[in-house]
């Protein structure tokens, strides 16, 4: 689709184009090598992090809107542990207040294109991260589990345990870094876990993405991303409906279903040590569907003490702990 192909080139220009900040602190012979700086590792709840060792916990709740469902709940509570500056451990869930997903139709009852649920979970999800601080780039291998805690004919889940692994390299200039993430798996579920989705594939797939982040006045920061994700063979997709203006389907099997790229932009605003607003707009090319997602987050363990140090600095006064 040449107009897909076209958007994802102008937001790699993005990068280009804007001024990346100056000035990074010097090497220190005498610290052991750490991450450049933290980006978030729970992508579904944007400020709880890595960066401090040890227990860590938050949760995140937002309205969202997608243009196949309308508005929606989300709240995600997650936990973290960082057993040191490089290896750390997470698990989050979500669940949803209030949704929308296709009526089943029983007689005699008539059939409506939607219909509320409340209170539905998501699959859970568990994650394992190692971070590697070489001279070019900041490397970050992530493995991760999905339990089938989330209704699949709801689209929330994959009804299977389901698996992913990936990596992400980001290279930094001061303020501005550029990144690129490759891997493989099992579920659309567990890519990309910064937008919420109507709908979980099963099958194998290969995902990517690339894109920039940039940290403005302390710890504000904003990203932007451009994704591909390509499924292997076979794909059964789980779905709460269909696209705009077609009939709902809950179960669809078939070769090439689970294919979608876009672009997502997100911001991070932190109000406090320990609340902070977040937000994002997705742009599904291949699904022709639009996603916008405020909220804010709550962590239990802030980092403000960090707010005025550049990203060099952070890294360094972690590994000197």
């Amino acid at each position: 689709m040449p107009s897909s192909l076209n958007c994802l080139a102008l937001l790699l220009l993005v990068p280009v184009c804007l001024p990346c900040a100056s000035g990074q602190a010097g090497a220190q012979s005498d610290v052991p090598a750490a991450p450049a700086v933290h980006v978030e590792q729970v992508l579904r709840v944007p400020g709880l992090t890595a960066f401090l060792r040890g227990l860590n916990a938050g949760i995140s709740a937002s309205e969202t809107h997608d243009s196949s469902i309308g508005w929606y709940t989300i709240a995600t509570p997650a936990l973290n542990f960082s057993f040191t500056p490089r290896y750390s451990l997470d698990a989050s869930a979500s669940i949803y207040p209030y949704r929308k997903v296709e009526s089943p139709g029983l007689p005699p009852a008539p059939p409506e294109s939607l219909v509320p649920v409340l209170w539905e979970a998501g699959d859970t999800f568990l994650a394992f991260h190692t971070m590697f601080a070489p001279h070019l780039a900041q490397s970050t291998t992530t493995a991760t589990l999905g339990l089938p805690t989330g209704d699949k004919q709801d689209g929330l889940g994959a009804g299977k345990v389901t698996y992913d692994f990936s990596e992400r390299l980001v290279h930094y200039f001061g303020q501005t870094g550029i990144f690129v993430d490759l891997g493989a798996g099992d579920s659309s579920g567990l890519f990309n876990r910064l937008v919420t989705r109507d709908y979980t594939s099963v099958g194998a797939l290969t995902h990517f993405q690339e894109g920039a982040i940039f940290w403005l006045h302390g710890r504000d920061s904003i990203q932007f991303i451009a994704y591909q994700q390509l499924p292997l063979g076979s794909q059964t997709v789980y779905t709460d409906t269909g696209p705009p203006g077609a009939p709902g389907e809950t179960v669809v099997t078939g070769n090439g279903l689970g294919q979608d790229n876009g672009v997502t932009t997100a911001v991070s605003i932190p109000l406090s040590a320990h609340l902070s607003l977040s937000g994002y707009y997705n742009r599904s090319f291949e699904q022709n569907i639009d996603t916008v997602s405020t909220g804010f987050t709550y962590v239990l363990h802030g980092n403000s003490r960090y707010a005025h140090l550049s990203m060099i600095d952070k890294a360094l006064r972690e590994a000197e702990k």
